[in-house]
C-alpha cells in the first residue's frame, strides 16, 4: 500500500474513532481470558495478580459465547484476546477465534510465545486469526533477560517459523513484531528489524513503554476505586530512559527512517507522536481519552470496565446485561466526566491513546513521515 493510500485509510479510521468517541459508541473490545501469566517481565506486573486470581472462577466457553454474542449484537468490530498469557486458556481460545471469524469480528492476539507449539499455530491459522502480535524486546539472551524467561527468544523464533510455514500463501494471520522500548532496549530496533527481515513478518511496531507512578495512582480514584495499572516496575527500579539514552533512541529512530532497506515495514506511530518527557519521565499531557469511550474491556469474569488500568471499576457484566445498557450508563458517564476534567492522574502516564488514533494524531503522524521521506530524498 502506498503512503497516500495508507494515509486515506488511516484518516477514515481516525474519523470513525473521533465520531464514535463523541457519541460514546464502542467499536473494539479487549477481553482478558485470564490474568495469569508465564512471563516475568521487568516492565509489567500483571503476573503478580496470580496471587489473588482464582483460576477456577475464570469463565468457560459457553459463558464466553454468550458474551461474544452480546458484543456481536451491539456491533463490536474487533476483539483483542488478552491476558496474562491467554494461551493458558487453550480450552476456549480457538472457539473464541472461530466465533469471531464466523461473525465478522476481527481478532488480534498478543503473545510471549511461551505456550505456542506447532499444533497451536495450526489451530490459529485454521480458526481464522486475523493478526498475531509477537512480543520481542531484543534478540537472543537480551530478550530473555527483559522478559524474565530463559529461552524466550528461541520460542519466539520457533513460533514465527511455524507461522511462516503453516500460513503458507494465506494472507492471514498478519504477523507483527511488537517491540516495547525502555532503558533496557532503547537501541534494539536495528537488530529486531534485521531479525524480522529473515521471515515473512508484515510489520514491526516499536512502542514506548508506559510506567505509572505511585503518586499518580494514589490520586486517580474514581468513585472510591483506585486503578491497578500493570505497567509498573516489578523490582522497584524505574525502566525510564536517561537523557543520554533518549538521545540515542532518537538517533536510532532517525537512522531507521532514513534507511533504504525496506525488507520489513516499520510503523513509527508510537515514536513519532511522543515527546522526550515520555521517554525520561513517563509523562504525557492528559489526553481526551478515546479508549474509555470506544474500547470495552472485559475481565476474566465478564465484568466490563472503561479502562484496562481500572480492573475493579465495573460498569456492568455481559453475562447479565446487554452491552447496549452498559456502555454509556451513569457509572460509565461518571468515569468519562472525571477523565475529561483531568481528574484521573494516571492518564499522565498512559500512551494507549496513541494506538487508537483520531484524525488530528493521524494527520500529525503522516506529516512527520512525509517530512522524513523528503529529507531522505
Amino acid at each position: 500500500m502506498s503512503i497516500v493510500a495508507d494515509f486515506k485509510a488511516s484518516l477514515a479510521h481516525g474519523r470513525e474513532r473521533d465520531n464514535c468517541s463523541r457519541d460514546v459508541k464502542a467499536i473494539d473490545a479487549i477481553i482478558y481470558l485470564t490474568y495469569r501469566c508465564t512471563s516475568r517481565c521487568k516492565t509489567c506486573n500483571i503476573w503478580k495478580r496470580n496471587e489473588v486470581t482464582d483460576k477456577t472462577a475464570e469463565l468457560g466457553w459457553e459463558e464466553w459465547k454468550q458474551i461474544l454474542t452480546n458484543m456481536r449484537d451491539y456491533g463490536i468490530k474487533s476483539v483483542e484476546i488478552f491476558g496474562g498469557d491467554a494461551l493458558l486458556r487453550k480450552d476456549i481460545i480457538f472457539d473464541i477465534i472461530r466465533f469471531c471469524t464466523d461473525n465478522g469480528m476481527g481478532t488480534y492476539f498478543p503473545t510471549n510465545s511461551i505456550s505456542i507449539d506447532r499444533e497451536t499455530v495450526k489451530k490459529f491459522v485454521d480458526t481464522g486469526l486475523d493478526t498475531i502480535y509477537f512480543s520481542l524486546d531484543n534478540v537472543g539472551s537480551k530478550h530473555d533477560e527483559i522478559r524474565g524467561k530463559d529461552g524466550g527468544f528461541t520460542l519466539v523464533k520457533e513460533a514465527i517459523e511455524n507461522f511462516a510455514e503453516l500460513r503458507g500463501e494465506k494472507e492471514k494471520p498478519t504477523i507483527v513484531i511488537c517491540n516495547t522500548i525502555s532503558k533496557n532496549n532503547y537501541d534494539s530496533l536495528e537488530d529486531i528489524t534485521e531479525f524480522s527481515s529473515k521471515y515473512p513478518v508484515d510489520a514491526v511496531y516499536p512502542r514506548v513503554m508506559e510506567e505509572y507512578s505511585q503518586e499518580n495512582i494514589d490520586a486517580s480514584a474514581v468513585d472510591g476505586v483506585l486503578p491497578e495499572p500493570y505497567f509498573t516496575p516489578t523490582d522497584d527500579i524505574s525502566n525510564l530512559m536517561s537523557e543520554e539514552q533518549a538521545r540515542e533512541f532518537w538517533n536510532v529512530i532517525d537512522k531507521s527512517m532514513k534507511s533504504t532497506d525496506k525488507s520489513v515495514y516499520v510503523n513509527y506511530m508510537g515514536p513519532l507522536t511522543i515527546t522526550n518527557e515520555v521517554l525520561t519521565k513517563g509523562s504525557h499531557a492528559i489526553p481526551k481519552c478515546r479508549l474509555c469511550t470506544t474500547v470495552i474491556t472485559v475481565d476474566p469474569l465478564g465484568n466490563v470496565t472503561p479502562c484496562l488500568m481500572f480492573n475493579n471499576y465495573h460498569i456492568g457484566n455481559l453475562l447479565t446485561e446487554k452491552l447496549t445498557d452498559i456502555w454509556g450508563n451513569d457509572r460509565h458517564k461518571l468515569f468519562i466526566e472525571q477523565q475529561r476534567q483531568n481528574k484521573i492522574n494516571i492518564c499522565k502516564n498512559c500512551n494507549l491513546n496513541l494506538y487508537y488514533p483520531g484524525v488530528t494524531q493521524t494527520v500529525k503522524y503522516y506529516i512527520k513521515r512525509a517530512i522524513a521521506k523528503i529529507r531522505k530524498g
